[in-house]
């Protein structure tokens, strides 16, 4: 919904100082902490709660769709047709299927609503004379703030010193910018594009006018590439059911028999090529990965996203504070002429704000504290940010009754602005470049004119184990390349250190080619670029896109955002501002690349789940409709009833789902949506399941007691169940099945559906007849020789002629 925003606000009229006095806060010192619990006791948390669908709504859900509306409609025709054993047991098990599945749902709801928790705006709050720290969701009206590009509002704020440009379209829909300056208001909803500012909080929850949680969960529910896959496998199996639907109809009616005795069977038939069972295996899939990710510091605004990770082919790894610490401190200092090396640290010092937090603000700040310089004398009128643009912050500073500017930034910005040049100083950069250094100018303006006080080295070394994440990833068949705002000498100097190799370019170098095939080629050629801008991330992402690369993009600013919204895996690091959270699809809470490796190493382990399940789905589906249609032909009688096919459909379906919990081993390359493979394996686990079954089919009914249509449907029951539980162990991994250790839970379904149907194979429920143990038994034991024995090494031969058996990833293979 687009709102306007009103014309004239209360607050909007009122001065900083009637606002601060109506508040009753100091803008120096913020609300004492006796005052905050008395005030969120009185205004309540800073967040609008939710509306929460009915319970009863979401259940009733499961009895609405294709596959449900195809299942009454069978409930019904059964009914006129006097079968009423069918219409209870197929209304009992649509209402098992919907229960469980309605659990599934709350759980997966429940860990987005843990995730939506955990992606709360956290917020620069001073109070009690303290800067620190607090999630959105705590503020209050009375509260100051400090606000900085890259920052989501939470809370309506009024101005007190400083400016900002304000992106307010989440409220209007309208993207230009608005500036803001004190006495202006800043909205719940808007983001920062950039400046910084101080304000006082004026109102929370649903008293703001955005009146919404300011939470970074997107609504936006992207189509999957599971989607097409889903599609694709529908497609072909409703043309094979079809196809065979038909020709049995049509022998059906020649043969004398009704359309209306045969509908049953056959809508149970079309409703095995629906892969009910997908949505909550997806589901549960999903919400199981998000879970273990959490729990290792790692949130996704939603819960797809690991999917994208299995198919991850590059990585663009931002440099500072994902491959390094992202702590500077002050290593070396040069005076220029006529300066000292404590005016370096005091103007640097004073071109820095703390409340920002940042790196390298805290890194002059915390040298003047350890080194005891006196700032008393110092007073900061006002502060100019950094941005992309400028690359340097400065500030108008008070000293002795007279004023001037200093000014801090990168060595080329300042030496632009310097109109003499300082010997040596090119050098020594240069120098300091070489040993990974980073360099900072320090600059002052006195009467017009700006003048070199020196330059300062910082150091921000790479994390412990950057190497050895870096090489995992590489063994992972995952390209990487280093980008970075550095100069060249640095990036290079970086890139050695952690192995990501020395082809370090300019970003300049791509940059200016106008010729597409020629920037994708540069862009592929290149390890890393250094002097990289906000916007050419973006294009390096879009470049690899079109060449069909699916791309991650680490980033932690605001102009970062494009890119990270345009990559399929878009990771915001910790230190991250909130726009960059918002874009991106997972959030990282540690620093260092481990949690990226966790993140590939899970999406593949769901992926391989998936396409397990689409291969079972497949090979049951096909032999499903090639025995019962074919075995129609020949004995001029259905083997199995409508009730049979719907209760195998929940019982094989159940075990399935849980594939989603079963123990995987990790591929060396990135997952692959191809459908054209596992429909190769299914196809043929399809045909040879029908060649077993029909020996077997014609051999109990020459050797075993099988006689009458009720006991030959029972003995169906138990070649189509046997065959379907067996295929799910066989296909469950690429390799032999006795390489790869089952998961507890899949493994307890197995046994759990096996002695069900042993159970009602033997003594019977209504409407099903028992079948003498030995043909139970029998059964068992053919069809588990043959799967694990045939079925398996044959499996195991197709994926070698398609070379999809995965090499596990060393030298720490993953199960999960």
């Amino acid at each position: 919904m687009i709102a306007t925003i009103p014309a004239t606000n209360p607050y909007e009229a009122k001065t900083v100082t009637a606002v601060l006095n109506e508040l009753s806060v100091q803008a120096d010192s913020g609300l004492p902490a006796a005052e905050i619990a008395v005030r969120q006791q009185s205004y309540g948390l800073n967040e609008v709660p939710e509306d929460q669908p009915s319970m009863l709504l979401i259940f009733a859900k499961h009895f609405w769709g294709l596959t449900a509306l195809m299942l009454e409609f069978t409930i019904i025709v059964s009914f006129f047709l006097h079968k009423y054993v069918d219409v209870y047991l197929i209304s009992g098990l649509m209402l098992f299927n919907a229960v469980i599945g309605f659990v599934q749902e709350r759980k997966a709801a429940k860990t987005v609503k843990a995730l939506k928790s955990s992606l709360q705006v956290m917020v620069r709050v001073l109070r009690g004379g303290q800067w620190g720290t607090i999630t959105g969701n705590q503020l209050v009206p009375g509260d100051i703030i400090r606000v900085r590009t890259g920052d989501f509002i939470t809370a309506d704020s009024k101005l007190i010193n400083g400016t900002a440009a304000a992106d307010q379209s989440a409220l209007t829909g309208e993207s230009a910018r608005i500036d803001k300056k004190e006495g202006n208001i800043l909205y719940a909803g808007s983001s920062v594009k950039s400046g910084e500012c101080t304000a006082v909080v004026i109102a929370t929850g649903i008293k703001t006018f955005f009146g919404k949680t300011a939470e970074l969960v997107q609504k936006a529910k992207p189509r999957l590439h599971m989607d097409d896959v889903v599609a694709s496998v529908v497609k072909i199996l409703f043309t094979i059911v079809l196809l065979f639907m038909a020709i049995t109809i049509t022998i059906s009616l020649l043969r004398g028999e009704t359309f209306l005795s045969s509908l049953p069977l056959m809508l149970i038939l079309l409703i095995s090529a629906v892969p009910v069972a997908l949505p909550a295996m997806f589901s549960v899939s999903m919400a199981r990965g998000a879970r273990q990710l959490a729990g290792k510091g790692i949130l996704v605004s939603r819960l797809t996203a690991t999917e994208d990770a299995a198919t991850l082919t590059d990585l663009c790894i931002d440099k500072t504070g994902t491959l390094t610490q992202n702590k500077l401190s002050v290593q070396e200092t040069i005076a220029a002429d006529g300066f000292t090396v404590t005016d370096i640290l005091q103007y640097a010092a004073l071109a820095s704000v703390a409340a920002d937090n940042d790196p390298i603000d805290l890194a002059f700040l915390q040298k003047v504290t350890d080194d005891k310089i006196d700032l008393s004398s110092f007073k900061q009128l006002s502060f100019t940010p950094f941005t992309a643009a400028l690359k340097r912050t400065g500030a108008l500073v008070q000293h002795d009754a007279k004023s001037f500017q200093v000014i801090k930034g990168a060595y080329n910005t300042i030496k632009d602005l310097c109109k003499s040049p300082q010997t040596g100083f090119d050098q020594k950069v240069e120098e300091w470049g070489t040993k990974g250094f980073k360099t900072m100018a320090i600059a002052v303006t006195l009467d017009n004119l700006t003048k070199w006080v020196g330059i300062a080295a910082l150091i921000d070394p790479p994390l412990a184990d950057s190497a050895a994440m870096i090489s995992q990833i590489k063994a992972l068949g995952v390209t990487v390349k280093m980008l970075t705002g550095d100069a060249l000498p640095i990036a290079k100097e970086i890139a050695v250190k952690v192995g990501i190799g020395d082809n370090i370019a300019v970003a300049s170098l791509f940059r200016n080619e106008p010729d597409p095939t020629k920037k994708l080629q540069i862009i592929q050629s290149h390890e890393g670029f250094a002097e990289v801008l906000p916007e050419d991330k973006f294009d390096i992402v879009k470049a690899l896109q079109q060449a069909h690369a699916i791309t991650g993009m680490t980033g932690d600013g605001v102009n970062d955002a494009p890119a990270l919204k345009q990559a399929e895996v878009g990771i915001a690091v910790k230190a991250a501002t909130d726009v960059a959270k918002q874009a991106a699809s997972v959030i990282l809470l540690q620093e260092g690349l481990e949690n990226i490796i966790n993140l590939i190493t899970t999406g593949r382990a769901i992926h391989h789940r998936i396409t397990n399940w689409v291969t079972s789905k497949i090979a049951k589906t096909f032999f499903t409709i090639v025995f019962v249609c074919t075995s129609y032909f020949i004995t001029r009688q259905f083997i199995v009833g409508a009730f049979d096919m719907i209760l195998l459909l929940f019982i094989v379906d159940f075990v399935a789902l849980t594939l989603s919990t079963d123990n995987v081993t990790g591929s060396a390359k990135p997952g692959s949506w191809k459908i054209k493979p596992l429909v190769k394996l299914g196809f043929v686990l399809g045909l040879v399941n029908s060649a077993e079954a029909f020996a077997w089919f014609f051999l109990g009914r020459r050797y075993f007691p099988v006689t009458g249509i009720d006991k030959i449907h029972s003995f169906g029951f138990a070649i189509l169940f046997f065959t379907g539980i067996i295929n799910i162990l066989v296909v469950r991994t690429p390799l032999r099945f006795y390489q790869q250790p089952i998961g507890k839970v899949l493994l307890f379904a197995v046994i759990a559906d096996a002695l069900f149907a042993i159970f009602i194979l033997t003594f019977g429920i209504p409407g099903f007849t028992p079948l003498p143990i030995l043909i139970t038994s029998g059964s068992l034991a053919y069809f588990g020789t043959c799967g694990f024995l045939v079925n398996d090494w044959i499996k195991v031969r197709v994926n070698r002629r398609m070379a999809n058996v995965p090499r596990p990833f060393h030298p720490a293979p993953f199960e999960v």
